[in-house]
């Protein structure tokens, strides 16, 4: 079975998704039976909200928040938003383009256009304004609902 085959098949798996799996090993090109069977499962798994709820556990509220106001941002980006991005408990001050970019070489070994840095900056400036954003709304929500559902969970192990 081809790749396109599977993603209509097996959706919410994406075929970006499948692309990368081939990529990394773990599917072969074209599908065979166990890569088909294994595609099975992977789709009723995520197109349970139950399981996906869990999974999604496993990460930080503030990175769930992230990743579910920015979808298509890979790890790179949401780390380059969050250094645009107040922390909570903590001082503000201004992050440089470079410096970022410099952190980006120094941590991630990797070479990142200033250009789409400056794109996520002005996405971040975009969510502080109280004036604009969907994104920024929906960032803030979320992250509220997470912050109340940590509470609740803190609120529980304590009685």
């Amino acid at each position: 079975m081809k790749l396109e085959q599977a993603a209509q098949q097996y959706k919410p798996v994406p075929l970006k998704a499948l692309k990368r799996m081939v990529g990394e090993g773990l599917l072969t090109e074209p599908l065979d039976e166990r890569d088909q069977h294994a595609l099975q499962l992977l789709s009723r798994i995520w197109s349970d909200e139950w399981y996906v709820a869990r999974m999604n556990m496993s990460f930080k509220s503030d990175k769930r928040a992230l990743m579910l106001a920015f979808p298509n941002f890979g790890k790179i980006e949401r780390y380059i938003l969050c250094s645009y991005l107040p922390k909570e408990h903590g001082p503000r001050y201004r992050v440089s383009v470079r410096d970022v970019a410099n952190n980006l070489r120094t941590y991630f070994h990797i070479e990142y256009p200033e250009f789409k840095i400056k794109r996520i900056r002005q996405i971040a400036y975009n969510m502080l304004r109280s004036c604009r954003g969907e994104s920024r709304r929906l960032y803030l929500s979320l992250t509220a609902l997470e912050r109340q559902s940590m509470e609740k969970q803190h609120g529980k192990s304590v009685k």
